[in-house]
């Protein structure tokens, strides 16, 4: 059994290097060293215009505590073995180490950083997240995009069983549009969000890989305003990874609003691809990995209250609640998410 002296000093040694390993993946450090091999810390100043104090300290702090860095007799570092895997394991997937992006903590370190910032606030009821401030929401944006395309083989084998002509992605932020239009390109494509910089930003990406998409700025709650705009001649598929969010709004609100959606679209589906909240009694059966993710997720959404994280039992029951003539939940290979589809 671990010592109160170990506990301790383990946690806060890794509390003070995610940080230290955020700002120097964002500061380009860590593809540096990936990029050029052995080099100085006052090197790597140069070349990004850091400051080289600094960046020795904290490239000699984390070779000190960590294995993900090694350093000659002459005082290069480069990446060991095991660093080396661990960047390949949290990069975007691209064959191009030049070009491809690192997620190093962006989210719980990155995003969500004020909000750990005003934590004390936030317990006293003194601050409001959303009020009186925010999160770094890119850093968020960019999390779930790097992790959107595990799920582009669940969401086209739903495709592909259901027979759908058109899909309608809800949250456009992931990359998944392009991903379809290139993989089912004679599907209709739609793709539907709130936020209005998220959709340029996803008209600028679909820039470089041409396509037919239509883009809607508009609430999913409020069916109304973008359904009519929908081709329901044939069935097809609204997906998202985001139905956790729009349920800050509560379970009602989404049920009503896949009632509206059965009589205006009937025949769809509505797929909504969650990693489920897990039962207490399946930690021992979980591994560490999934089980601590699980609860970093539910504590990021339910602390700022923009989402809530339900169940395996109840997202099923969310879709008996709207009156879908079918639920059904398929795993998505993918850290215990699940792909809830219900039948309109």
């Amino acid at each position: 059994m671990e010592s109160p002296e170990s506990w301790f000093h383990r946690r806060a040694t890794n509390y003070v290097e995610a940080q230290i390993l955020f700002h120097l993946n964002q500061a380009g450090v860590l593809q540096a060293l990936r990029r050029r091999g052995p080099c100085t810390a006052a090197e790597v100043a140069q070349t990004l215009d850091l400051d080289p104090a600094v960046t020795d300290a904290l490239l000699d702090y984390v070779f000190g505590i960590d294995d993900l860095l090694d350093r000659n007799d002459a005082g290069q570092y480069s990446l060991s073995a095991f660093g080396e895997r661990v960047l390949a394991r949290y990069s975007d997937g691209g064959s191009d180490i030049e070009s491809s992006s690192i997620n190093m903590f962006d989210v719980r370190v990155g995003a969500y950083g004020p909000v750990w910032q005003k934590l004390g606030g936030m317990l006293k009821g003194e601050l409001r997240h959303g009020v009186d401030f925010h999160r770094e929401g890119r850093f968020a944006e960019n999390g779930v995009t790097k992790i959107a395309h595990h799920f582009v083989g669940a969401i086209c084998e739903a495709i592909d069983r259901l027979g759908v002509g058109a899909a309608l992605e809800v949250g456009t932020t992931t990359g998944l549009l392009g991903q379809l239009s290139e993989r089912r390109p004679s599907l209709a494509l739609y793709g539907l969000d709130k936020n209005r910089r998220a959709l340029d930003v996803t008209k600028e990406a679909l820039h470089l890989a041409p396509c037919d998409i239509r883009l809607f700025h508009a609430d999913f709650l409020s069916v109304s305003d973008w359904a009519e705009s929908i081709n329901g001649d044939r069935p097809g598929l609204i997906f998202s990874l985001h139905f956790h969010e729009i349920l800050a709004h509560g379970v009602d609100r989404l049920a009503a609003a896949l009632r509206v959606l059965r009589q205006r679209l009937p025949g769809w589906v509505v797929l909504a691809l969650e990693q489920p909240r897990f039962p207490q009694s399946e930690r021992s059966s979980l591994p560490e990995t999934l089980w601590l993710y699980g609860q970093s997720n539910i504590l990021i959404h339910h602390l700022i209250g923009n989402g809530r994280i339900l169940s395996r039992e109840d997202w099923v029951s969310l879709g008996n609640l709207a009156g879908c003539e079918k639920v059904t939940d398929t795993p998505c290979d993918y850290l215990g998410y699940r792909a809830f589809a219900f039948y309109l």
